[in-house]
C-alpha cells in the first residue's frame, strides 16, 4: 500500500498478436517481468503492498493452439521465475482467450496451488459472462 493508502496494481502488456509460439511467449514474459520488477526495485515500491495483473503465457494468436496443461505449466514456471514471493496477489488478465479458455486455465491454476501463498484472481469480463 502506498503512503496515500491505495494499492497499486501493476499490469504490464505484451501482445498475443503474432505467430509465436509459447516457449517464446514465455520468454517475453520473463524478460518484461524481470524488467518491471527492476523498475520497481529501483523506485522503492513495497512488492507486499501491491498486485500484479499479468497475462497467462499462451501462444500467439497465428499459432497452433495448445492445451490448458501446457498453458498452465508454462504460467505458473514463468511466474515462479519471475514474481517475487513477498508479492500477495496475482489477478490474471484473459490476454485475449476466449471466454471458455479464460477461466478454464485460471480454474486449473489455482488447483495447483504452487503459487502459493499469493491469493489469485481474475480481471476479465469475459469469465462472468
Amino acid at each position: 500500500m502506498s503512503g496515500n493508502g491505495l494499492v497499486p496494481i501493476v499490469e504490464p502488456k505484451i501482445l498475443t498478436d503474432g505467430c509465436h509460439d509459447i516457449k517464446q511467449y514465455a520468454t517475453a514474459t520473463k524478460m518484461v517481468l524481470a524488467a518491471v520488477y527492476k523498475a520497481l526495485n529501483e523506485h522503492h515500491v513495497l512488492h507486499e503492498g501491491m498486485l500484479l495483473k499479468p497475462n497467462m503465457v499462451t501462444p500467439g494468436y497465428q499459432s497452433p493452439k495448445v492445451t490448458p496443461e501446457v498453458i498452465v505449466e508454462a504460467t505458473v514456471s514463468t511466474l515462479r521465475q519471475t514474481v517475487p514471493v513477498a508479492m500477495p496477489g496475482i489477478v490474471f488478465l484473459s490476454g485475449g482467450q476466449s471466454e471458455e479458455e479464460a477461466p478454464l486455465n485460471l480454474n486449473a491454476i489455482n488447483k495447483l496451488d504452487v503459487l502459493k501463498p499469493r491469493t489469485l484472481s481474475f480481471s476479465f469480463r469475459r469469465a462472468l459472462q
